[in-house]
This record gives C-alpha cells, structure tokens and sequence, in this order.
C-alpha cells in the first residue's frame, strides 16, 4: 500500500508559497473526485518552523460548525484558508519595515520581536488543543538548547512509539518551531516533569521531509512505496563578496542585516542534502517544489501588503511550474482513493 507524505520547509512569512501551492492543489483533487480535507489524505503531514504552523493548523482538531468559515467542515483548517493566514501574520506578528532601523538595533542585543502578538494570534488558532489531538500523524522539528539536541515534536500511533512522545499545546509547538534565534526569544516548556528551551528546528532540519519518511517507516513498517510532497518557501541566492568573507569575525556571521549567514548557509546545505538522499532511495517516490527569489525580496519577517503580495505571485509561478509533476502526483492519489473505495481503477 502507497503512503503519502506531506512535508513543508521553514522559511517564516514565506511559508505564504507552500500556502498558495496547497490551497491550489485542493482545487485540483477536488476536480479529480478527492474531496477529502489533507488530514485525511496524508498519512504524516511534517514541518519546520513556518512549515510545522501550516501543519499544525492542517490538522488542528476544529471543525467549521464550532471554529467558524476558517476551518474544514471535518476539521483543521480549510486549504483554501491558509493564505489568509499569512496575510493575518503580516499584520499582528510582522508588520512590514516599520522601525526597521530600530529593530535591527534590536536584533543584535536582544531578539528582534517579542512572542506575546504572536502567542496571541496562535492561540485564536489552535485554542488549548495538544499535539496529541492532531487529525493525523504529525512530526514538527525543534532543538533544545538545555540539552543541545534536537526535539521532534510527534503526533504517532502507540505501536510506534506514541505512548512515549511528550505532549504539547499546539501554541507552544508552532512558537517553538518558529522561534529563529535573533528574531524570536526561546519557547520555555514543562512535559513529563522535564524542561526544555526551545528554539526553531531550521538550524538542523530546515527540510523536514527525510525525517518525516524515517517516521513513516516506523508507522507503517510494510509499506513499500512512499509517496513524499515536499514543499519549499523559497529560495534566494546571496550575493555575498567572498573575497571579504575571510575578514569576517562574529559579527559578520550572525549579522541580520546580512541575512544571518552561518544559519542561511546550514539551512540551504540541509534542504539540498536531504532532497539528494531521498531521491536516492528506492521505495521512496519525491515530488519537491520550490521556487527561486528575486534579490533583496520576500525578507522572511516583512508582513508588509507588498512583500505579502509578492509572495502569494510567487506561490503561483510554483504552482505553474510544477503542472506536469502535480498532475503524476494527483493521479497516484486519486487512484490510491479509488483503490480505498475499492473502486477499479
């Protein structure tokens, strides 16, 4: 039996492209006779920061009947409603260029913006729902800076491994999957008589989608076909004076103002390895999108209409780009319906 996978890179205000990419595809499969909300298609839905909130709110377990016109009618948040998200981010968590000078002064003393607007927008989300409420299987990356070790934050069936996972609020999950050191402070949270000092799970795993196969392997271990959907937010080659970089102290490193190059370069290093490898497996099946950036836009905290506006265009040109693998990549899940209806094919 095929499983499919569904995993989103980090990547904040820009997680708008994978957004428009999969309000689209809803439109598509609905065409193709698959009706179904993405908690219902996908056997694991997996995230990294901006990708771990879009997961988290797929499978939040609120229903349009008791949440209002945001939510799926069987739960989670509506597809065709993850845009509006983002443009609700750009207003309350990251609005635009305002202060900009202030704010990169900021930055390097302290982090850039305080959570409080942005626990609050996510509480009005996911209310008090836990990770273990999720509509499916769910992995969303973080790393514990008391521990120095990374954090997988699961939802899971027990016979792998679910009675053992943590919980946690959906809020402290998507903070601390957000929380990208300088722009965000760590996310302080108590499980299980533990406490962890969480931050975003980009510095190690920015490209979720090989955790998320090894996961799905674990959950369903005789299953010889993987079907992985791995999404990005954008790509944006720097335009960095190497010749310099030789000069470069500390400072230089984690500078804001240069896009904080030690963990742009680590990041882009991990979603390049990681779609080598899974391209490389035998039962794994990969359909990654991404989509390249002009220069100097789609700055991952500008909430601003524009930038907003730029990014929704670009989701777009992802989704155009991609026609004639979304179309292989739709008829594998209309026809894994069919064969659950037991209809032929």
């Amino acid at each position: 039996m095929k499983r499919f996978i569904l995993s989103i890179d980090g990547g904040g205000i820009r997680g708008i492209i994978p957004a428009v990419f999969l309000a689209e595809l809803k439109k598509v499969l609905e065409k193709n006779g698959v009706d179904k909300p993405y908690h219902q298609i996908f056997d694991i839905i997996a995230g990294t920061s901006t990708g771990g909130l879009i997961s988290l709110a797929l499978t939040v377990p609120i229903g349009r009947k008791t949440g209002g016109d945001l939510y799926d009618t069987h739960g989670g948040v509506s597809a065709e409603k993850l845009p509006e998200l983002y443009k609700t981010f750009g207003d309350r968590v990251f609005p635009g260029n305002r202060n900009r000078v202030r704010k990169l002064i900021r930055q390097v003393f302290t982090s850039k913006y305080s959570s409080v607007p942005f626990r609050i927008v996510l509480k009005e989300i996911f209310g008090n729902h836990t990770v273990k409420e999720a509509l499916t299987n769910i992995l969303i990356t973080a790393f514990d800076m008391k521990t120095m070790q990374p954090v997988f934050i699961k939802k899971r069936p027990k016979h792998a491994g679910g009675d053992e996972d943590p919980d946690y609020y959906m809020v402290d999950a998507a903070l601390a999957t957000a929380a990208v050191p300088t722009y965000f402070p760590p996310v302080y949270v108590s499980r299980n008589n533990e406490t962890f000092c969480l931050i975003d799970g980009g510095i190690f795993c920015i490209n979720p989608a090989l955790s998320a196969f090894i996961e799905a392997r674990k959950i369903y271990p005789v299953s010889r076909e993987y079907i992985v959907l791995s999404l990005g937010t954008g790509t944006q080659k720097e335009e960095y004076r190497t010749e310099r970089i030789q000069h470069w102290g500390f400072f230089n490193w984690i500078a804001p103002w240069l896009g904080v190059p030690i963990i742009t370069a680590v990041g882009e290093g991990q979603r390049i390895s990681t779609n080598h490898m899974l391209k490389k497996l035998p039962q794994v099946t990969l359909f990654r999108f991404d989509i390249e950036l002009d220069r100097e836009k789609g700055v991952i905290d500008d909430g601003s209409p524009e930038n907003i506006s730029y990014l929704h265009e670009k989701g777009k040109e992802m989704w155009n780009k991609g026609k004639s693998q979304i179309s292989e990549f739709v008829r594998l899940i209309a026809g894994s319906e069919k064969q659950k209806n037991g209809k032929p094919l």
